[in-house]
Formats: structure tokens, C-alpha cells, sequence
């Protein structure tokens, strides 16, 4: 039939193939976009929208939303020491009506309420520098304001903390905060004072912000992640590195090697780097170990694509192996050998199975550029090259098994900027990431918020170099005892 066909139609067929086969690709891709969500990529929760979650064979999670069988609940408990008591006598018999002033008392009822005392009102301190002349050569001599004591009227430390406290770690906006200060306190705070103490309070974390930089450089092992925020309308990014002790965020304007580079950490990092695979991490020189949540999301992508077995094995080899790491790296002890080796050659096998299953497409005529390999091949091809650093968990203790801590920390200053909406200007954005990492470092740390904040704002705040855990009214006391 083919010989008989003139070579112009044989030709024109032979495109609608290729354009056929063009299509039927396109369309693959297309639908595999659609299906998309935060079970089988890196797309958030927020855009999965109200459709209920399926959960497949696949699905890492163990636990169901809610109380797990077996957890020790907790209740309110009555105290000891009750700061009041009221007396509730009856004062005649409920049933003749006789008077029980000289009864005898049988027992006792007790039921106690907790409760909160009024909010305090504003308080008003007047400080008064006395001019006087000396007696002896008539020199005019004034008395010295304390060092934080600078305008005829301000506010002090502790209402610039609570504001901070409400505005940067409560994430409230700055119209309800004004609100809270009204409906609780008595006083009125406009926003822009907001901003100003916003600034104020960030240059007093310079020295913090140094302390940090400095000791993740030089820590065994760091946590790093990135997002997107929008500032002056436009995209920045947003750094995190931390630790579980540690944070430090950083807006650049850049999200790649320049932006990390301009944050200083880890061009100077010789450690271990904790963070998913995105491209940039890797051109630095340290260790590397990769989110093994974020493969085992994309596993089951594959695993719905393309209904494979080798997915669901690897989802299982990995969740077996962090079990394994639990036992013993939970009791101090090293994984034995044995299943160390185990782990790794059922790993090489799974993913030698994938490759096989999912051999590279056949590209017939020579096109410029890089052949496009898929989804399925490009992951393969990275769990093989980098095999050390996604199993890395399992040989040291110290490495965890995904990067939460990283996600954990920068989801607040994602929270804050979709309350806000996006920041007004880049230097403001950046204090408020200043604060946040001190608000988060000294939570680590076991530190109360808001008097670690009045330290701040008294010149002294907290310091990670600190070996002493200290807390509350203690880290006031002690810093202006040094004072």
C-alpha cells in the first residue's frame, strides 16, 4: 500500500505522526500538571483547595487528624494555693427554715475557677533632671536622664515589647494592635509607631544577627530552605538557616548562589546542609543530605502516573529506614551494619528497577539543547547520582531524616506576609526578619518572649553564645546587672 502512495502523502503522514505523537505528550504533561498537589509535589497545602484529600497505599502519613490511641490526656486541675477563697454558708435549714449560725459543719465542696485579674491601665512615669548651682564657683550642674530616656514622651521597654510581641510574633496586624492597646490597656498606638519601634528594635539585634551568622557557620549541621515573598510588589526571597536551637532569616532580592552568597553562611559552611534539591545548594562546597519527605511526595506522583510498583517499594524502604534510625539513633546507638548495607542495596535495586522500567525516550531527528528526559527519568537519575546524600540519615545521627525543621521555621514569616499581603518597603521586611529569627531563637532556647525582648530593648539582648539557660525576669535582671 506504502509503494503505491506517492512520497508527498507517505510525507505528510508521516508528520501527522509526529504531530500526533507531539500531542499525545503535550497532553501527558498538561494532565500531569492538573494533578498536582501538596501529597505528590512541593505545591502547598493552601492550593489544594476544599476537595477532600484521597490517600492512597502510598501516603507517608501513619496518623490520623486528632487524639492517637494510647495518648495521656491532660485537664485543668485544682491548685493548691488559691489566691482567694469565698465562703458559701447556708444560712437557715432548707427544710424547717432554722438558723445554722451554731450548726455543725460535715464537710466541704470545693470548686475553683481560673480566671484573670483586670488588664492594667497605662502608667505614667515623670523623670525630673534638677539644674543646680554650686555654692562654691556657681557652676550649673543637671542631673543625668537613665540612658533610655530620650524624648520629653515616650513609651517604655515594656509597651514597645508587648507591641512587638502582638505586631511580630503573634503576627496581628498593626489596625488590631492599635485595637488590643485600646480595648485592654487604655491607651491608643498609632501604626506608624509600630514601624518606627519595628526599626528601632532591629538595630539593637545587629550583635545578635552577627553571634548567629557566626555559629552556623560552624556548626556540624544547618537546615536550609527558601520562599517567595513580595515586597515593594515585587519578588524577593525569603532565606532560612537553622537549626533546632538556631534561627536566621535573611530577604534577598536574589534567589540563587548570589542571594546565599550575599547571606555569608554558607560560602563559609564546611559542615552538613540539610534542604531539597534545588540546584544552588549543591554548588557549594559542604556536605550535603537531602528532604527525604520531599522524594517520597514525588514518588507517589510517579506512583500515580505511571502505576509502578518500584515507587511504593522505595516509599517503604525509605519509611522502614527511618524507623530503624528512631531505634537506635533514638538511643544513642548506630544502625548495625548489616542492615545499613541491607537498606542500601535494596535502594540501589529499586531504583535500578525504575530505570529499566522507564528507559530514555527515542528522539528521532537531532534538535538543539538538552534531550527533555521527564518527570520519572530526572528523579531517577538524582536519587542514583546522589544516592550517599539521600541515605546520609542512616549512617550519621546527627542528620535527620527530612527537612522540617527548615519548613517549620520559615512557614511563620509565610504566615505573616499573607496577613499582610506583601511588605511596603525592603528595609522594613528585613527588620521584621531580624526580629522574627530572635523571637525563634530565644523560644528554642527555653527564653520568654517578651522579656527577651525587654532585654533587647534595653541594649542587651539575648545571646546564642550563652551556655547558662536562662529565663524570664533572670535575663533582665542579669543584663542590667552587667550593665
Amino acid at each position: 500500500m506504502w509503494v503505491e502512495c506517492p512520497p508527498e502523502v507517505i510525507a505528510y503522514i508521516v508528520h501527522l505522526h509526529e504531530r500526533i505523537d507531539q500531542l499525545e505528550s503535550r497532553v501527558k504533561e498538561l494532565e500531569s500538571r492538573l494533578n498536582l498537589n501538596s501529597r505528590n509535589s512541593g505545591k502547598p497545602p493552601s492550593s489544594d483547595g476544599y476537595a477532600k484529600k484521597n490517600r492512597n497505599k502510598s501516603d507517608p502519613r501513619k496518623k490520623y487528624p486528632g487524639g492517637q490511641p494510647g495518648h495521656k490526656g491532660t485537664t485543668l486541675r485544682q491548685s493548691p494555693h488559691p489566691d482567694h477563697i469565698e465562703y458559701h454558708k447556708p444560712h437557715e435549714c432548707s427544710k424547717c427554715g432554722h438558723s445554722l449560725v451554731s450548726g455543725k459543719i460535715l464537710g466541704i465542696e470545693k470548686r475553683q475557677v481560673f480566671d484573670l485579674p483586670p488588664p492594667p491601665t497605662i502608667e505614667i512615669t515623670e523623670h525630673q533632671s534638677f539644674t543646680i548651682c554650686c555654692p562654691h564657683c556657681g557652676l550649673k550642674t543637671s542631673g543625668d536622664f537613665p540612658e533610655d530616656i530620650t524624648h520629653p514622651v515616650q513609651y517604655g521597654s515594656r509597651v514597645k515589647s508587648y507591641l512587638t510581641y502582638l505586631s511580630h510574633h503573634q503576627l496581628i496586624p498593626y489596625e488590631r494592635v492599635t485595637e488590643i492597646c485600646s480595648d485592654l490597656f487604655g491607651f491608643s498606638v498609632s501604626p506608624g509607631t509600630i514601624v518606627n519601634l519595628t526599626h528601632n528594635l532591629a538595630k539593637k539585634l545587629q550583635s545578635f544577627k552577627d553571634d548567629i551568622v557566626n555559629i552556623l557557620q560552624n556548626e556540624p549541621v544547618i537546615h536550609n530552605d527558601e520562599t517567595g515573598v513580595r515586597v515593594e510588589g515585587k519578588l524577593h526571597w525569603l532565606h532560612v538557616t537553622c537549626t533546632p536551637n538556631l534561627t536566621h532569616y535573611s530577604l534577598q532580592r536574589k534567589r540563587g548562589k548570589e542571594g546565599m552568597d550575599n547571606i555569608g553562611i554558607l560560602p563559609e559552611f564546611h559542615g552538613i546542609s540539610v534542604h531539597d534539591f534545588w540546584g544552588p545548594y549543591l554548588s557549594y562546597s559542604c556536605e550535603h543530605s537531602f528532604c527525604c519527605a520531599h522524594i517520597i511526595r514525588e514518588l507517589i506522583r510517579v506512583e500515580e502516573e505511571t502505576s509502578q510498583k518500584w515507587p511504593y517499594d522505595l516509599i517503604e524502604l525509605l519509611l522502614g529506614a527511618k524507623e530503624n534510625k528512631e531505634i537506635f539513633h533514638g538511643v544513642g546507638v548506630p544502625i548495625p551494619p548489616i542492615i545499613r548495607t541491607s537498606l542500601m542495596e535494596s535502594y540501589d535495586e529499586l531504583t535500578q528497577i525504575g530505570v529499566d522500567e522507564n528507559p530514555p525516550s527515542i528522539v528521532d531527528e537531532v534538535k538543539r539543547g538538552r534531550k527533555k528526559k521527564g518527570f520519572v527519568r530526572n528523579l531517577l537519575e538524582r536519587l542514583k547520582e546522589w544516592k550517599d546524600s539521600v541515605l546520609r540519615f542512616i549512617n550519621d545521627p546527627l542528620v535527620p531524616f527530612d527537612n522540617n525543621q527548615a519548613e517549620r521555621d520559615i512557614r511563620m514569616m509565610k504566615v505573616k506576609m499573607k496577613i499582610s499581603g506583601g511588605f511596603r518597603s525592603f528595609d522594613t521586611a528585613s527588620a521584621i526578619g531580624l526580629i522574627r529569627s530572635y523571637i525563634s531563637t530565644i523560644r528554642k532556647n527555653g527564653i520568654n518572649v517578651i522579656e527577651g525582648i525587654v532585654s533587647a530593648f534595653h541594649n542587651f539582648p539575648w545571646s546564642p553564645n550563652r551556655t547558662k539557660d536562662i529565663s524570664g525576669e533572670s535575663l533582665l535582671s542579669q543584663n542590667l546587672a552587667l550593665a
